[in-house]
């Protein structure tokens, strides 16, 4: 029987944030504490992540960090994972790891892990300086890891692809009414795109996609649900482009997977993925999704089987696939995009492969740190 773990989550992302690296810490730090392991959750105080996390049951840690190599915050950090012996860090930031990471390093941490969802390092001196801080990389997708792997100074099987994973359980939920809730007529196909408001997510090139789009002829209504710094740009190019009708900013949604298995369709229009959880939350709802191709998408979707890739940052690759999915909404091959998608989901994304996978990794680095 293999001992339980003292596992030590660091996120040091902004109060306000919260997005799939944050929601990934969480549903992975409940399934670890659930399998018996004592796991504490850090992040700046008051934060959405440690609402979340304090929500679940897990032990919280408010631990601020603002600045890399803080003196003062290492030695503070460090005298917090000595009292609670610490077997594993799992850092989400590089700001983690240069703080936390380093205060790790001063007590002799067994194990210390960077956990990746988006491409976090670059083939610069000061990443090749950071990633020595830590004894391994976790990401999400085999495009990171490929990337990560072209560097020159990056030691072989640094790092592991550990794909995310979702209870496929907490997705039988109830359909809503979508139409009576924002007043869209019957006859509209319905899209829900959702994620932070950021240049990344690449709303605005949805919103120019649509007003490209013959409305008499494919009638349809966008939700675009989230907040974040780019809103007000957002509703102004709504506004401009006189598509205020059809597209709507919706706000953060707590039951998000209610408007994804309502909708017709989900999108994802980004210009950068890891492996992105509102794509595998629809597909395992059953959804027909439209993803641009980035980062980890290809290894969730297969196109024109259990969904539809289209070219990212382009206007008229986004508006394409638009209108085919709803020239072709009724057709059985559309309908077996949901069912195929969901399979796959079950087959390849659950929590417990996740679970196992983080687990098997964690032992075989506090391994590798004894016998070295």
């Amino acid at each position: 029987m293999k001992k339980k773990l003292n596992i030590f989550f660091s996120n040091s992302i902004s109060k306000h944030k919260w997005g799939g690296g944050e929601k990934w810490m969480v549903t992975a730090a409940k399934g670890l504490s659930k399998r018996g392991h004592n796991v504490y959750i850090s992040g700046k105080a008051n934060s959405i992540l440690l609402e979340k996390a304090i929500s679940e049951n897990l032990n919280t840690v408010p631990l601020n960090i603002y600045a890399d190599y803080n003196p003062l915050k290492i030695l503070h950090t460090k005298k917090i994972l000595q009292k609670l012996n610490i077997n594993v860090i799992v850092l989400n930031l590089n700001k983690d790891i240069r703080v936390a990471g380093i205060a790790a390093r001063w007590a002799k941490v067994p194990a210390i892990i960077a956990r990746n969802g988006l491409q976090l390092f670059s083939d610069k001196w000061k990443y090749k300086m950071t990633i020595g801080l830590v004894d391994g990389i976790i990401t999400n997708s085999k495009s990171i890891k490929e990337a990560y792997e072209e560097f020159p100074w990056m030691e072989p099987d640094k790092t592991e692809v550990i794909y995310n994973g979702i209870s496929t359980r907490e997705y039988n939920i109830n359909d809503i009414d979508i139409n009576a809730l924002w007043s869209i007529p019957k006859k509209n196909n319905i899209f829900v795109a959702a994620g932070r408001l950021t240049t990344q997510k690449g709303f605005d090139l949805l919103i120019k996609a649509a007003s490209k789009i013959d409305y008499k002829k494919y009638p349809f209504t966008i939700l675009i649900a989230g907040k974040g710094k780019d809103r007000k740009y957002l509703l102004k190019l709504i506004n401009e482009l006189k598509i205020g009708d059809r597209v709507h900013l919706i706000g953060f949604q707590n039951k998000l997977s209610q408007f994804l298995k309502s909708c017709d369709f989900v999108i994802m229009p980004s210009r950068q993925e890891g492996m992105p959880n509102v794509v595998m939350e629809s597909m395992a709802l059953g959804k027909p999704v439209l993803a641009a191709n980035v980062n980890g998408v290809p290894e969730l979707i297969e196109h024109e089987i259990s969904g539809y890739i289209f070219e990212p940052y382009k206007i008229d690759a986004i508006r394409n696939a638009m209108n085919y999915v709803m020239k072709n909404k009724d057709s059985s091959i559309i309908k077996n995009w949901g069912l195929k998608a969901q399979d796959h989901v079950k087959k390849n994304f659950t929590i417990d492969i996740m679970l196992d996978n983080l687990e098997s990794y964690f032992y075989e680095k506090i391994n590798n740190s004894i016998r070295k």
